[in-house]
């Protein structure tokens, strides 16, 4: 039988508190990833680290940071340079509304004497920052005594006090944001915030948790029910979609016809001109459907050979099955959103497009964001 426990929720004394907190900072102190960004107390590199997580693994994320970091190490870096050259810097991370959203809030920053504002308030007033962004910058930055929830976190606390309820709604979030600010040590508010963090992300998983190497086991109201896989509650994921669309690989020398996207995902990328068709539907079909699309919205008379290898790739919950076929460009008169571009142009490709381009024509484009070859 498991020993009676009473979790941080129900209201336990201020020395079990201090207890708590004590071996969750023990535990990271030992246990903590060594992260670029965990090396430097720069607010603004620590912006860019937080912006660049969301959404985003840590591993996937240190690459684009190092870099990021280095080509722009102020604000007013960021603030000077050209939209085309921060998407292309950001090209294959994803989420590319935030990498906007980070330029504008450099330019204010910028206008503003160059320097963030110390404290979670007013971090919250620059474009594009939230609740958890502001306070985990004030927090690990300046070192304000603010709680910063993520979903690691959001996890954390569910099970810990057994919070009942979707964490993303109004309830269940306050709970969560209460439980949060009652655990949070003051003396050390933003190695704690990362502590929850990184308990969350290495050892109270959403699959499978390492209960027993938590140091939060003690106080943790679900595993105390023997209940932790019912924590937190969160809605069933929606079901996947399967998009099949038809791209056009155009060739003229050394550049190839691309188009600029004007609406989400991808605002602003380049790619290769395409078409979407019923799913299950041949290449026949879908050549026809494609070339149809470049001579009615652009003019542009077009002839099509055999399909290239397929590209599959994922956004949200969309499936997505892109067969690019190689073709020549007849009669038309190329006009924005298309353009040809190639080797050493800046410009930003979507990471489907640049693909299928390093397939198609490896002697011009490299898988690797932003990287060209041949130039």
């Amino acid at each position: 039988m498991r020993r009676e426990q009473t979790s941080p929720r129900e209201g336990h004394g201020s020395s079990r508190l201090r207890a708590a907190r004590r071996r969750l900072l023990a535990w990271y102190d030992e246990n903590r990833r060594d992260l670029p960004w965990r090396r430097t107390r720069d607010p603004w590199a620590i912006l860019v680290s937080e912006i660049m997580l969301q959404q985003t693994t840590v591993a996937a994320a240190i690459p684009y940071y190092e870099r990021f970091v280095q080509r722009w190490p102020r604000p007013a870096d960021l603030a000077r340079a050209g939209r085309d050259e921060l998407l292309a810097a950001w090209a294959g991370l994803g989420y590319y509304r935030r990498a906007q959203h980070l330029m504008d809030a450099a330019s204010v920053v910028a206008e503003d004497g160059g320097r963030l504002p110390a404290n979670a308030q007013e971090l919250r007033e620059l474009p594009g920052i939230g609740e958890y962004t502001s306070a985990a910058v004030a927090s690990i930055a300046f070192g304000e005594a603010v709680a910063a929830v993520d979903g690691n976190v959001e996890r954390v606390m569910c099970r810990v006090g057994a919070i009942e309820g979707n964490p993303k709604q109004a309830v269940a979030r306050r709970e969560v944001r209460d439980l949060a600010e009652s655990l949070l040590d003051a003396d050390r508010p933003g190695d704690f915030n990362q502590a929850v963090m990184e308990l969350g992300a290495t050892v109270c998983r959403p699959t499978s948790p390492g209960c027993e190497r938590c140091p939060l086991s003690a106080d943790c109201r679900a595993l105390e029910l023997d209940a932790v896989a019912r924590f937190p509650e969160m809605p069933a994921r929606p079901e996947p979609v399967a998009v099949l669309a038809a791209a056009a690989v155009l060739r003229r020398g050394r550049r190839v016809l691309l188009r600029r996207r004007t609406e989400a995902p991808n605002e602003g990328f380049l790619e290769l001109p395409e078409v979407t068709g019923p799913v299950g539907s041949g290449e026949r079909a879908l050549r026809n459907r494609l070339g149809k699309d470049l001579a009615e919205r652009h003019g542009l008379r077009t002839r099509f050979a055999d399909a290239l290898p397929a590209c599959r790739h994922s956004i949200t919950r969309y499936r997505i099955t892109t067969i690019p076929f190689a073709g020549t460009l007849g009669d038309g008169r190329v006009r924005a959103p298309l353009t040809w571009s190639g080797p050493g142009d800046a410009r930003p490709l979507t990471t489907a497009s640049r693909r299928i381009l390093a397939r198609a024509h490896p002697d011009l484009f490299s898988t690797r964001p932003g990287a060209t070859t041949g130039a």
